[in-house]
């Protein structure tokens, strides 16, 4: 081997030393550039040649520089990165929207609602007490204002993200074309055998910040270029790049690529769409559902009661929105047009439940021996007529009762009723017309039947100085008691009830109060002039008359009325009369009596003295009886033996010269119907004259209705209802167990309302609503125009098959809100300018119910008076009435349920991002223990390479001496 070949060879060392040198220096220059990768120089030994017989070595050559790089560490980092950037956008905005709650906190979304609730409580303690009104008013304006502006807020959010959408999608498109660019790159070089490691980093790089918005799968051509592929669509091929496009749809940014949305779900991108189409947009929906829940149940309640003078109703608390079109737009709640909770109420059952086989099994022991029932109502008077006796031990059949008593214990034990003991009006007007004291408080509570405290006065002594009192009452009511000329306790009690001047004439008494006496102590009770509450009583006592008669407040139990059956809310009675008093004429004084006809029949009109009257037939088909009790008449239909209601009657008026007589209902349960007509000989015993009233259609389905029950269906879910048990709040308890969407829940007045919720989409369109025609007319939902047709058994109220024009017929009778999806009722909450204004005008008062045209229906409210709270009482029960969430929720629950799902979902958003940040820092730092650059270990080789360098050199040194001593030293 020549000494050229080792110059050579050595030559060929310091050159693959150098270059190794230079790609170390490189590898420590880029230490801290975290997106460089370690180069790594490949020697291997030039092709040796064969000299005489043996291989001998020509050096070595550098075969390659390479990026130390592992694809599966990348395509994992870029995995978790990818979860990392959806899961820290989560976060962040999660965080965001939690703190516009402001929970917990003093000032936080919940306390404005407990503020309000608040409002309300106070009112009912001082409900004369100006600043309380103010307070409710702009407490809810403050809670509309919260939601005015957390919707706002919250919408921010939503608007932010679509903008960061389109940046995203800006910044994506330039990385798109970076890519392109460095792919066109990376193909020209390396066909050239030019080294493209820098470009190689500088595409990873593009790819890492591209996987923080979107996972993707990269995929290496031969030529060294890429592709990227993207939910099954291409986005980049070597130098061929898609664009990506943000079009709006339905109001939102969308990405499309081509002419497909790209829905991602991966990534920052992913986390975007996630954030602004569920999360922020299931807040907003829930935040609108809230406040058009509030705003209409508000208006419901406001709009039923009378603002402080007693002159104003049907006033609503919130701005009115926009009615919607019943075709397009979504039917959210109707109501219905009658106030259920009215007149009559006839009966008042037991809480407690019996078991024993007949009513006089029942017995009462009592403490004292006697219990004794007072009846009082107009015309009372303190006589053994009207109070009902019972000793203790006896059976309730054997309650002592007097004629005008009207009250009797009804006791049924079958499978529907279980054992039900009903107190029941046996005549006389209704029971919450009337007070039935239990005297000595031990009655009613053996019987499981409810009560209430009612205020009185007792006087136990008469005065010296014997003047007039005044006595006034509501409306400006006033009458006088003449106390001159008495002598006794129990001549006070004559005058109030019948002698009020003292002249010694009937003139019917007071018509405010009424009076007893026990135990030489008198008692001074309201009666429904005075709407049964002696705080409607104000005494003008000049002489100091009360102190003399030892004068003070005594608190006595009477039956409590308040609970309404859906006997009592829907009317049914068994037999109704009309009665009219008498007492202030003689009896040749001429009654005149006019009856006018619904069906266009001509008028009756008979005029009759007042002594003929018991016994007489009235009306043009002598259908009406007259019957006489003392100076009580009363008119009862049948005397035709057919015709047994009033349901073609208009009106029926009686006259005694000028004046017009008052004509009062008195009710009957089935039992005391029957016995009525027995006792007239229009039938012979208490079975054929059930079947007989049963033969008037308009008692038929009100006495079946008691005997068999109905039912409502609802989306297929029959609800059954049980008159006799079942109340208006365990109807709509009924109907909210069906989780069908559809909710009930009823107003103050006694509206029931039908309202959508989420599983039918809010829209009460998506409802099939059927059941009996007549119920849904109680109900107040329908009305039966065409008397000729009969009632329908299968009635369908609504159905989502129905056309707009049948949607439009069948709700004609009802209260519809009707919401377009346009309108954000979060935003556009605000109470009415006139309340902020003054708050004197807030309703406050449901007023006394009244059925002025005596066809058993109230159609007449009379206000109660400026202390009363009555509307706020019944209205702050709504507060745990469960509207919303498909009646899982009421506000509270609903408010808590919202802002929980948000610090859930925050929550669990942090904890994710921190477990991303953790698998992808863990890949990050393996892949950089792959191509990131050691140190210690560069300067290891760095010295090799070196030592390598100057030991080539060192070689050529020895040959360059050689060939120099051969070539120099020859020649000399």
């Amino acid at each position: 081997m020549s000494l050229f070949n080792t110059l050579n060879t050595g030559v060929s060392g310091l050159f693959s030393s150098k270059t190794a040198m230079n790609a170390v220096s490189q590898n420590i220059a880029n230490v801290n550039n975290p997106n460089y990768s370690r180069r790594q120089v490949n020697i291997t030994t030039n092709t040796p040649v064969s000299y005489g017989g043996f291989e001998m070595g020509t050096g070595s050559k550098i075969e390659s520089i390479e990026r130390i790089r592992n694809q599966f560490l990348d395509i994992q980092y870029r995995k978790y990165n990818s979860d990392y950037g959806y899961w820290k956008t989560m976060n962040s905005n999660l965080n965001y929207i939690q703190s516009l709650y402001g929970e917990p906190s003093e000032d936080g979304f919940r306390k404005s609602f407990d503020d309000f609730w608040g409002s309300i409580h106070k009112i009912l303690s001082e409900p004369t007490v100006p600043e309380n009104k103010r307070e409710l008013v702009y407490k809810a304006q403050e809670l509309a204002n919260k939601m005015n502006s957390l919707y706002s807020d919250i919408n921010n959010v939503k608007e932010n993200l679509n903008n960061d959408l389109s940046t995203s999608v800006k910044d994506i498109n330039d990385k798109l074309e970076e890519l392109s660019n460095l792919n066109k790159q990376i193909k020209g070089l390396k066909s050239q055998g030019i080294s493209v490691n820098d470009l190689l980093d500088q595409r990873d790089k593009i790819l890492d910040e591209l996987s923080e918005k979107f996972n993707f799968t990269a995929k290496e051509q031969k030529d060294g270029q890429i592709s990227i592929i993207l939910k099954n669509t291409v986005i980049l091929n070597g130098e061929t790049y898609k664009k990506l496009n943000i079009k709006e749809v339905d109001g939102k940014k969308f990405i499309f690529v081509d002419k497909n949305i790209l829905q991602l779900k991966s990534g920052s991108l992913g986390a975007i769409s996630e954030l602004r189409d569920k999360v922020i947009s299931d807040q907003l929906n829930r935040l609108n559902e809230l406040a058009a829940t509030f705003y209409d149940t508000l208006n419901l309640i406001h709009e039923e009661g009378f603002d402080l003078t007693g002159t104003i109703r049907g006033l609503n608390f919130f701005n009115e929105v926009p009615s919607g079109n019943l075709q397009t737009d979504k039917l959210r709640r109707i109501a219905g047009s009658k106030l259920l909770s009215g007149e009559p109420k006839n009966y008042v059952d037991s809480y407690l439940k019996f078991n024993q086989n007949t009513k006089d099994d029942i017995k009462v022991n009592f403490d004292i021996g006697t219990g004794e029932l007072i009846n009082i109502e107009n015309g009372f008077e303190d006589t053994n007529d009207y109070t009902a006796t019972i000793n203790s031990g006896e059976g309730l059949d054997n309650l002592s009762k007097g004629n005008k008593f009207r009250g009797d214990f009804k006791y049924k034990y079958n499978v529907q009723n279980g054992g039900l003991l009903t107190f029941s009006n046996e005549g006389g007007s209704s029971l919450d017309s009337r007070l039935v004291i239990d005297f000595n408080n031990n009655v009613f509570k053996q019987l499981g039947l409810p009560t209430k405290e009612v205020n009185a006065l007792k006087w136990s002594s008469i005065p010296t100085d014997k003047g007039i009192m005044t006595f006034k009452g509501p409306g400006n009511y006033s009458e006088t008691l003449n106390l001159q000329g008495i002598n006794s306790i129990n001549e006070i009690a004559q005058r109030i009830n019948s002698d009020a001047d003292g002249d010694g004439n009937n003139d019917g008494g007071l018509k405010l109060v009424r009076a007893f006496v026990r135990d030489n102590e008198l008692y001074i009770v309201p009666t429904d002039k005075s709407y049964l509450d002696m705080k409607n009583v104000i005494i003008d006592d000049p002489l100091g008359m009360l102190h003399e008669m030892n004068s003070n407040s005594v608190s006595l139990t009477a039956l409590d009325t308040s609970q309404n059956s859906l006997k009592n809310a829907m009317g049914l009675y068994a037999y109704k009369t009309k009665t009219f008093d008498l007492s202030s004429f003689d009896e040749t004084d001429n009654v005149n009596i006019t009856i006018s006809y619904k069906d266009g029949s001509a008028q009756y009109s008979n005029t009759i003295l007042k002594s003929y009257l018991d016994g007489t037939t009235i009306g043009n088909n002598n259908e009406f009886q007259i019957v006489r009790n003392g100076e009580e008449f009363e008119i009862l239909p049948g005397a035709d033996n057919s015709t047994f209601s009033w349901e073609n009657i208009n009106n029926i008026q009686i006259q005694v010269g000028s004046k017009t007589i008052s004509v009062e209902n008195f009710y009957y349960d089935e039992d005391s119907a029957a016995n009525k007509i027995v006792s007239q000989g229009w039938a012979g015993d208490k079975q054929s004259a059930k079947l007989k009233l049963k033969s008037d259609e308009d008692l038929k389905w009100r006495m079946n209705f008691l005997d068999f029950g109905s039912f409502i269906s609802i989306q297929g879910k029959k609800v059954q209802l049980d008159f006799n048990r079942d109340t208006l709040k365990s109807l709509v308890d009924k109907i909210n167990e069906t989780n069908t969407g559809v909710l009930a829940f009823y107003t103050p007045g006694g509206r029931l309302v039908l309202k959508a919720d989420k599983t039918i989409n809010y829209d009460l369109k998506n409802a099939e609503i059927k059941g009996p025609e007549k119920l849904f007319e109680m109900l107040g939902l329908w009305k039966h125009i065409d008397s000729s047709q009969p009632y329908s058994e299968e009635f369908t109220l609504l159905n989502p098959d129905f056309q707009s024009s049948e949607f439009e017929n069948k709700l004609k009778y009802v209260s519809k809100f009707i919401l377009s999806d346009n309108i954000n009722m979060a935003e556009n909450l605000k109470v009415k300018d006139y309340l902020l204004s003054n708050p004197d005008m807030l309703a406050m008062d449901l007023g006394k119910k009244v059925d002025t045209d005596d066809d058993g229906e109230v159609d007449t409210l009379i206000p109660t008076g400026e202390h009363s709270s009555s509307l706020w009482e019944e209205g702050y029960m709504l507060k745990s009435a469960k509207l919303l969430s498909d009646g899982r929720h009421d506000f509270e629950d609903y408010i808590s349920d919202m802002i929980t799902d948000v610090g859930l979902s925050g929550q669990k958003a942090k904890k994710m991002e921190i477990n991303s940040d953790s698998l992808r820092t863990e890949f990050y730092n393996q892949r950089e223990s792959v191509k990131g650059v050691s140190l210690d270990e560069e300067m290891s080789n760095m010295i090799k390479y070196q030592q390598a360098f100057n030991a080539a050199a060192k070689v050529i040194n020895v040959v360059d001496g050689m060939l120099d001593k051969i070539i120099n030293g020859m020649m000399r």
